[in-house]
């Protein structure tokens, strides 16, 4: 019984090893709807947002805290630009 379930085994998975892969093949059905929402956050939000971020490593004296609190903001900040609809 167990050389019967084993070739069975065996057998399927040479089928599966045989079977062409699936390729993945580019977008052409793209709707432009995530391009409007970058274009219309990819404005002056993010430029301000770039600035704020290098005026911040430009000044930062090295305390983590500091650092680790600033991040937390940053991020928050561009989750709200990705999906809050600026």
């Amino acid at each position: 019984m167990t050389r019967m379930i084993c070739s069975l085994l065996a057998a399927g998975a040479a089928a599966l090893a045989v079977a062409s892969p699936a390729q993945a093949q580019p977008r052409t059905d793209f709707d432009g709807r995530a391009q409007y929402r970058l274009d219309r956050a990819g404005g002056r939000a993010w430029l301000d947002l770039q600035r704020t971020r290098r005026r911040f490593y430009a000044r930062w004296n090295g305390n983590p805290w500091e650092r680790a609190r600033f991040e937390r903001w940053y991020a928050h900040r561009c989750e709200e630009l990705r999906y809050r609809g600026w």
